[in-house]
Parts: structure tokens; sequence; C-alpha cells
């Protein structure tokens, strides 16, 4: 689908008052188009119009509309400058940004590099090994399934000696 037809979408999700479809087409364009600034102009729009400053904060980082309540909800959720950055998502030239717009982020890059080092994952994304073995599970489901066999051939029986008698 086009940009300009999802961009004529969301304006009916607006106008429909449907702010969480509107923001979900537009964050699948940003990350179609990630150096887009009228994007993020309008997905920071959306989310000054539902309340969420965090998030208007975040995508209106490089526009000249963002707030400063907005900017510091935005810094207070994401302390850590690195996370920050990341979450710009900003792959674009950094002089096609207005001169306020980019001195932000170039005081963010500044306060990133100056913290050090980004932090690693070091952890594991598969799922936690278990703690107790399978055995015991398995033994009660094998009791059980031999006590509702036995009934059923007790019931089986009973059946066919009422047929055949």
């Amino acid at each position: 689908m086009a940009k300009a037809d999802v961009l004529d979408r969301v304006k009916r999700d607006l106008a429909a008052g449907h702010t969480h479809l509107a923001a979900q087409r537009l964050r699948t364009l940003v990350a179609s188009y990630p150096d887009d600034l009228e994007l993020f102009r309008l997905l920071a729009s959306v989310y000054r119009q539902t309340g969420n400053l965090t998030e208007a904060g975040r995508w209106g980082f490089l526009t000249d509309e963002v707030r400063p309540d907005e900017l510091t909800a935005f810094h207070r959720v994401h302390a850590d400058p690195w996370a920050r950055v990341r979450l710009l998502r900003w792959t674009g030239d950094p002089d096609a940004l207005s001169a306020p717009a980019r001195s932000r982020l170039d005081a963010l890059v500044a306060e990133a590099e100056q913290s050090g080092p980004p932090e690693i994952w070091v952890g594991s994304y598969r799922a936690p090994a278990k703690t107790r073995g399978a055995g015991i599970p398995c033994f009660y489901t094998v009791v059980a399934m031999v006590i509702v066999g036995a009934l059923a051939a007790v019931g089986l029986l009973r059946i066919l000696k009422w047929v055949l008698a």
C-alpha cells in the first residue's frame, strides 16, 4: 500500500476517533520511512491528543512542535540516554533537522557518550529451564489414564453382558 493511501486512512481513523489504529498505521510508516520528519510530527500529534506525553516527547523530539513537558516525560521514563537515542529511531541526516531539533539531538548524543558505553544485554532470550523434573506430573498422568482405561473396560464388559444376555 502506498504511503499516501496509508496517510489517508490515518486521517479517516483520526476523524472517527480511532487514535490507536492511527498510531499503529503511523508507526508502520515510520518503520518504512525512518527519516520522514512529517511522520514523526503526525505520530507525536496523535500521542499528544491521547495524552501520552512520553510517546509525544519521543516522536516529537526531532520536531519543532515538541513541548517541554513532553521532553521531560520522555526523559523521566527513559532515563538512560542510550535508550533515548535508540528509541528515536532516526536514521536520516542530522543536517535535515531544524536548529533546535539538531541542538537537542546533539545534546542527547553528547549525554549518551559521556555516560559511557551502552549496556550490553547478557541475558538469554530463551525461556528459563524448568526447576523440577517432569517425571512426577507424567507419573500422575499415567496413573489417571490407567484408572480411566480400567473403568472404560469395566463399562464395556457390562454393556456386552447386557447386550448378549
